[in-house]
Order: C-alpha cells, then sequence, then structure tokens
C-alpha cells in the first residue's frame, strides 16, 4: 500500500520565512503530500500570505509550540490520515529534490527521526555513531527540532506534545524521550531516560538564521516541569481539560471549513446590505463594517433556516403567530415555527417576557413589522443590487462559530429560489456565513466562515467579520463608508 505523506510547518510572526519554506517544500518534494502550515496566532499578515498561496493552515491564539505542533500532528494524522508525518519549524526547508525519501525510509524504520543541521555538526558535534542516513542514522544524545518525523502509529501509542510547557523550551525534548520509552527513534536509557541516544537524517535540508521568541526565564519554568512529569504515564493528549479540547477542536473545525476562492462571485459591489439573521449580532457586525445597511425586519427575532424559507414563501403570514408560545429562556417561542421573538418585545424593568405580554402588544408588533417588510420591498424593487446575509446560528444559547459537521445541511438553494420568487426583477446575492463545508454550484451563493474561536471576546468576533468581508472582496457602493 503506498505511504501517505503529511508534512506540517509551524510558524509564529515568520511570513517572510514561512513562505519560503512552503515554496522550497513544494519544489523540492517528489513524493505526493498533504500541506500544512500551524500558526501561533501570528499578527503579522501570515493567516493572509497563506490564503494567497492557497496554503491550509490551522490558527488561534498564541499557545506555545507544544500546542501549535500538535496541531499540525493531529492535522496530518487524525484529519488527513497520513502515515508518515513531517514537522518543519519554519527556519528550516529542503534544499535538494526527492530529499523526503530518506526520511520516508526512517519514519517507516524507527517510527520516529530527527534532522541534523550542518551547523550542529560542525559547532557542537556529539555524534557517537552512524553516517547520517536512513539505513544508518546518527545516533547523539542531543535534541534539536527543525524537522521531526513521526509514524502515525508510533503517535498511537506516544501521544502528543505535552502542553503543560510553556510558550518555548523543553516540549520536544519531553515527547522525544517519550518516543524512547515507547522503543521509537533511538536507545533509550530506561533509569535515566534524559539520557537517552536519539536518531537523526543528515542533508536535504537547510536551516536558516532566525531570532527566538522564547526567554530563558520561560526555559527554565519547562525545564523544572519536564523533571517533575518524566516519568509520567506515556501517551499525552493535545489538551489537559475539557476546555482546552474544545478550543482545539474549534480550531480544526475552522481549518477544515476554511472556503475556497472559487466559491467567490466576479461582482463583488452591492447598493444594500440586508441581515437574514441568524444571530441577533450580524446587524452589527455588518453597520460596523459596512455603515449603514438595509431593512431592520429579520433584527427582533430568530427564525430557524425552514422558518426563514416558509416566511418568505408565504408572505411573512406567521411571523407574529399566537400557536403555542412558550419561555425560552428569556424569550418566547412559538412551537409551530420555533421562530424565537426575544429584541422585538417592549419588556418593562424587572419583568421577563412573557405570553401575556406578547399578546398586549401583538397590535405594534404587527404594524411595526409590516413597515420593516414594506421596507425591505422598496429595497428590493429592482433597481438596486443587494446583497442578503444569512448565519448559521440559530439559537440563543448556542456559541458556535462554524455549523458542526455532523449537523443538517439546509437546503440553500429553496431560499434562494424563495427569495427570487418574491422579488424577480432583483438582481441579488446571499452570502452564508460560517456553515463550514458546505457549498453550492449556484452564482447567487457565496459561502465563507470567520476564523474567530467560539469562547473569544466581542471585538474579536467583530474583526473576525470585518476580516472575512476583505478576504471577500465584498463592498456597497455608497459614499465612502466602505474602502474596497
Amino acid at each position: 500500500m503506498a505511504i501517505k505523506l503529511g508534512i506540517g510547518v509551524i510558524t509564529y510572526n515568520r511570513k517572510d520565512t514561512v513562505r519560503q519554506c512552503v515554496e522550497a517544500l513544494r519544489t523540492f518534494t517528489q513524493h505526493p503530500f498533504e500541506l500544512v502550515v500551524a500558526d501561533d496566532g501570528s499578527h503579522d499578515g501570515t493567516p493572509s500570505l497563506l490564503e494567497r498561496l492557497h496554503v491550509p493552515y490551522i490558527t488561534g491564539d498564541n499557545r506555545g509550540i507544544a500546542w501549535n505542533r500538535n496541531r499540525a500532528i493531529w492535522w496530518l494524522k487524525e484529519e488527513k490520515q497520513c502515515d508518515v508525518i513531517l514537522v518543519f519549524e519554519d527556519d528550516c526547508r529542503p534544499c535538494v529534490f526527492g530529499w523526503e525519501k530518506q526520511w520516508i525510509e526512517a519514519v517507516e524504520a524507527y517510527g520516529h527521526i530527527n534532522h541534523m543541521p550542518e551547523i550542529t555538526l560542525e559547532i557542537d558535534n556529539d555524534v557517537s555513531s552512524g553516517a547520517g542516513t536512513a539505513a544508518d542514522p546518527y545516533i547523539a544524545p542531543m535534541h534539536q527540532a527543525y524537522c521531526v518525523g513521526y509514524h502515525a502509529r508510533a503517535l498511537d501509542f506516544v501521544g502528543y506534545l505535552e502542553v503543560r510547557f510553556e510558550k518555548y523550551g523543553e516540549e520536544h525534548v519531553e515527547h522525544t524521550h517519550r518516543f524512547l520509552r515507547a522503543g521509537y527513534g533511538g536507545l533509550p536509557q530506561f533509569r535515566t531516560p534524559e539520557r537517552g541516544q536519539v536518531f537523526f537524517l543528515r542533508g536535504g535540508l537547510e536551516t536558516l538564521p532566525s531570532e527566538s521568541h522564547g526567554t530563558p526565564e520561560c526555559v527554565h519554568r519547562n525545564v523544572e516541569l519536564h523533571r517533575q512529569i518524566q516519568h509520567e504515564l506515556l501517551y499525552r493528549a493535545p489538551w489537559r481539560s475539557d476546555e482546552q479540547m474544545f478550543l482545539f477542536r474549534e480550531e480544526m473545525e475552522a481549518a477544515l471549513n476554511r472556503p475556497t476562492p472559487a466559491t467567490q462571485p466576479s461582482d463583488n459591489g452591492f447598493d444594500a446590505v440586508v441581515s437574514l439573521g441568524g444571530s441577533e449580532k450580524i446587524s452589527q457586525y455588518l453597520e460596523q463594517v459596512f455603515g449603514e445597511t438595509g431593512s431592520r425586519l429579520f433584527d427582533g427575532f430568530m427564525a430557524p433556516f425552514h422558518s426563514l424559507i416558509a416566511l418568505f414563501e408565504t408572505d411573512f403570514r406567521d411571523l407574529f403567530s399566537t400557536n403555542c408560545l412558550y419561555g425560552y429562556h428569556d424569550a418566547l417561542r412559538c412551537r409551530d415555527s420555533l421562530i424565537v421573538y426575544h429584541n422585538c418585545l417592549d419588556i418593562p424593568p424587572g419583568e421577563r417576557a412573557s405570553v401575556e405580554l406578547f399578546h398586549s402588544q401583538l397590535g405594534r408588533l404587527k404594524q411595526e413589522y409590516q413597515s420593516y417588510l414594506a421596507q425591505l420591498d422598496q429595497l428590493c424593487d429592482g433597481t438596486q443590487r443587494v446583497l442578503f446575509v444569512r448565519d448559521w446560528q440559530e439559537t440563543l444559547h448556542y456559541e458556535g462559530s462554524h455549523r458542526p459537521s455532523h449537523t443538517r445541511v439546509p437546503d440553500f438553494k429553496r431560499l434562494v429560489d424563495a427569495i427570487a420568487a418574491r422579488y424577480p426583477n432583483l438582481e441579488f446575492r446571499v452570502l452564508f456565513t460560517n456553515y463550514g463545508a458546505a457549498s453550492a454550484a449556484d452564482a447567487r451563493m457565496i459561502f465563507a466562515n470567520s476564523h474567530a474561536p467560539d469562547q473569544c471576546d466581542e471585538a474579536r468576533k467583530a474583526q473576525a467579520w470585518a476580516d472575512m468581508i476583505s478576504q471577500l472582496g465584498v463592498y456597497r457602493h455608497s459614499d465612502g463608508s466602505w474602502d474596497k
């Protein structure tokens, strides 16, 4: 069976260096491979660069080398099902065509292998034996992580890097010791694992000068932590708590659901932008990006996707149905339509939303929202080009940024057809946000995901929306409130 090769690059605030690494990998690698860059929260434009280079990437908050290397390993092992996994630091790159052949052979043979740079051989040569090849690797007590090879079957027993290590220092050393304890990648010393002998490969790669982001104080703390945990159980997950697990999963979901440029329309200018709801925050985000937007019809209630379709198909007949209303958190919900009424009621101080309050305000609600609907109809009379925006969130209490992959995919085409039927002369697009990997071969639809994790403040979520719109190139024909 053919070997599936995965190559990851870990980086932080080195966009020019990581670009050179990616270009070298694409130039000098002969064997087909899966590529991913794990970005540890860079703020120098690295994600935007990777988007332009069409490089799959995982990113999130700056959490240190251990967490970031785990991003790359998990992606290649679990998401892409690679057999041989090679992880580069961004200041190391191939320089010889077919360099990976020796690495694949070594990883297959030993389960774990490291790179020995030429500069190390010149300055700190502590090699006890070997020729630095797959058949006869160097054996040395040192630890370096410029490029590290892992076999999936070895990772099944050893697991991931210990995320208790702060930012920089000892994380690779401790991980390597666990491989030695499991019988991979060297000669273990069971009584003194810190003195194990590690296997290395020479040649085919080059290292570049770079500035470290670590500090001596951080390294000292990590050395002490390593001393304390060196005899703990072998296998480690890439998280230490439920919260960390959810954060890690969110990062993977965001990377899996990142859209491709092929889903973008050619004409990205619009006269008006209208929120179709989903999340109560969407109109706020859109206003921050575009300035003034269109009708506020969908700001006062939240309609599940199927209910939104029904509203357009039935002339909004059941928007304020009084059938089977019941309390839903701090709002009301209709059991028939599942529409949630949360921002449309005038609730006196100290009171909560109630069925009685809804009935007492029903006349006002119908009149007010009929005027909102009239505004929308006027906006969509065919003289303007309109962008509708629908976000996947359909509830008050679920914090998901992206639609989970196991949930039912909505009928996007039916919604678009319903809008087209109501406004037959209108030129429009519907931007579906945060629906994960969903897509459709319909020029009227645009799909995009924001890059904010679930657990972050509103300022970051708003910025993620602004970044998403900017990457799509969408703008509003107006008085300059949005600078394309």
